[in-house]
Order: C-alpha cells, then structure tokens, then sequence
C-alpha cells in the first residue's frame, strides 16, 4: 500500500468488502478454487496485521501484514487453485475484493500494475536468499538475519527493544531458516545469551539490533550505518 499513489491506495480500498478477521480466520486453503484478492489491514495501530502462508500440512512458507495483498495469483491466472493457506494470526481488517475488479483496478492504475510486479519480485528474492542462507550460513546466522527481517516489516518499539509482534514456535522459525526445532532453539538460547534478543509472555524481544545485525553477518553486506528507523 505505501508504495501506491494517494490516488491509486484510495481506489483500492473502496474496492470489495471490509471485514474483520480475528486470529485463526482462514482466508483461503491450499488446494481450493478462488480468484477473491486479500488486502490486509491493522485493526490496532500498535500491532501489524499478520497472516501466515502455510502449506496443506501446516509447514510455514511466509507472513504478509499490513499493506500486503494476498490470493493475486488467483486473480491473475483464471481457474487456478490456492497455492497455499493463508491463516490470520493477530486481529486484522480484511479488504476482500473480487478478482475481475482487482484486474480492473491494475488496468486502470499504472502504479498499482508496477508496484505489484515489485512485490512479486521481492518474494522471489526473499526466497531466493533463504535458499541462499541453507547452504551458506550456521542456523545461529539464518534466524538472526530472519530476526532483523521481522524488526523491519512490522516490529514495534518497546521500552525493551523491539518487539516482534508475532507469536511463532520454534518449528515455525525452522520452517523459515530451513532448521530442526532443536537447533533452533539453540540458536535461540545463544543469541539471548550475547544479549541480542529475549522471550517476554512468548513474544521475542530484539534487545540489542545492532548486535543481532553482527550476529546475522550483515553489517559487512548493508555497511554499518544500515539501521531500522
């Protein structure tokens, strides 16, 4: 939504139906027949809306939240069936909007046709790097870089550092870093024991990012002035 025009971002949201999905609401199911467009919104400006891309067997692929669309695949190639589940995991606005009128919208709003070519090829990239990372990096490097990802799109300032607002399990954070639960969860413990990150009430708390950046070996990729603003 942020890369859109003011014009285009009012157009797309007088599109379809507004609804609330509270966490657990299955958008759409692997396997199903559906051309319906998701636009996500937060239904609380304090916490990201936040969705899980699963597959059937329940296997963490992804999270969209706020500003994202999901099911344009659907859109795009008529008469295809869902790639993936999409399942709600924190309070959400959702704006679902038929496929024929989301066509309608990209036909009519050059912006909106190049910003979603952008967003397609960013996905293509974030899964191209986690590839990249298996074969390349230690688990302890991998979840580090998917921490300092998470901080980006949609951690919240606490008094303690960051809060990922996000609630996933060990073997969810394996699915995403290509990892078992139990090396996960040593990763876990020695990034809390350098005092990058910490748990709070079972959310992860970035204690320290610039630590967790050193951790995740970025500072040599993005230079040492890259920060999370």
């Amino acid at each position: 939504m942020e890369r859109l025009c003011l014009r285009s971002r009012r157009s797309l949201l007088r599109l379809g139906t507004r609804t609330y999905g509270p966490p657990g609401t299955v958008l759409m199911r692997q396997g199903d027949p559906g051309s319906m467009v998701y636009l996500l919104r937060s239904r609380d400006r304090s916490v990201s809306a936040c969705v899980k891309i699963t597959t059937a067997d329940g296997r963490l692929l992804a999270i969209r939240v706020s500003g994202d669309v999901i099911g344009e695949l659907g859109a795009l190639v008529p008469d295809s069936l869902r790639s993936n589940t999409a399942t709600v995991c924190t309070p959400t606005i959702v704006h679902r909007i038929p496929g024929t009128a989301f066509m309608t919208f990209l036909e009519t709003h050059h912006d909106g046709s190049l910003v979603l070519c952008r967003s397609l090829a960013d996905r293509l990239a974030w899964s191209d790097q986690r590839r990249l990372d298996f074969g390349d990096h230690q688990v302890r490097v991998r979840l580090a870089r998917l921490l300092v990802e998470f901080v980006e799109s949609y951690g919240r300032r606490v008094e303690a550092g960051w809060e990922l607002t996000v609630r996933l399990s060990y073997e969810e954070l394996g699915n995403l870093v290509g990892a078992r639960v139990d090396a996960v969860g040593k990763a876990m413990k020695e990034l809390g024991a350098d005092g990058s990150v910490c748990l709070m009430k079972r959310h992860v708390i970035v204690r320290d990012l610039e630590n967790l950046r050193r951790a995740a070996e970025l500072t040599d990729v993005f230079g040492k002035d890259a920060r999370v603003t």
